[in-house]
């Protein structure tokens, strides 16, 4: 198979290369950054998501992956996360479209559904979504746009809404990261109550999952579609943490504080919404 890529340098992406390279398939990976280094069945194009020039690889691809978005970990201005998260990709759709590239996998968040992850119920792929931040809403208006022209121009549109997906490579700042480093170096860890659920998948599991996504052959009798990337086994962020600090066999201790408003957020897939 052949997949053009966008968000091959991320955290997932990278996993993504490792596993579709395992299997023999070519990527062509869209990146800002110059790779000097040279692998067997990966071509690095190096430029913008909107870039023209990119038509010569859609027509050879059998599927497009785009994973790449803005405001993931860090906050970017509206303006940023419009040109990044929708009206480049947007570009890049209209491209493929002229290309003949006609098989999409759009790799969303669950963070998409906004309000309704405060409620302490399962979010399913019908359930309405209600973006609050400026992240949550670009993302969610790029879904919907990418389903639209799907529905428009007859072609194979699958949206994959990820829910806490963690592991090497994830950003410094995030839950895993903190918890293994302060775990390996035997130093205390401050957290928030933890009392919020999340529906936990490691990095090398997502990956594989979306690469079995690429093969529109299956569950393929109506499009386009939404699916959710879950585990669909659920726990707290506190025995999330716990669990991981017996297994890192840490001698200092974790203390858990007061709730975080902000993150109060209970991401639980209902399990018919879930991919395989």
């Amino acid at each position: 198979m052949k997949i053009f890529l966008t968000g091959g340098t991320g955290f997932i992406g990278k996993k993504f290369i490792q596993e579709a390279l395992k299997k023999n398939h070519i990527i062509y990976a869209v990146t800002r950054k110059k790779f000097k280094k040279k692998q067997r069945n990966l071509y690095w194009l190096k430029g913008s998501l909107d870039k023209q020039a990119w038509s010569k690889y859609l027509k050879k691809s059998d599927v497009l992956v785009h994973m790449a978005a803005a405001g993931v970990n860090s906050k970017v201005s509206l303006k940023e996360a419009k040109n990044i998260n929708v009206i480049k990709p947007f570009k890049l759709l209209i491209n493929a479209l002229n290309s003949n590239c006609n098989k999409w996998l759009i790799i969303g968040s669950a963070s998409e559904y906004g309000i309704q992850a405060k409620q302490n119920k399962k979010l399913s792929n019908k359930t309405i979504e209600l973006p609050e931040t400026v992240y949550e809403k670009t993302k969610y208006s790029f879904s919907y746009l990418s389903l639209y022209l799907s529905k428009q121009h007859n072609t194979k549109c699958r949206i994959l809404r990820l829910f806490n997906i963690y592991g090497e490579g994830e950003n410094k700042k995030r839950l895993w990261p903190s918890i293994k480093k302060a775990a390996e170096k035997n130093l205390n860890l401050k957290m928030t109550d933890g009392k919020e659920l999340r529906d936990f998948m490691s990095v090398e599991e997502a990956a594989k999952k979306i690469l079995h996504a690429c093969n529109f052959k299956i569950r393929n009798k109506s499009f386009p579609q939404i699916w959710h990337l879950a585990s669909g086994k659920p726990i707290s962020v506190k025995k999330f943490a716990l669990n991981l600090w017996k297994k890192y066999n840490a001698k200092g201790k974790i203390f858990f504080g007061k709730i975080d408003t902000k993150s109060n957020k209970n991401y639980i897939s209902e399990k018919n919404s879930i991919w395989f």
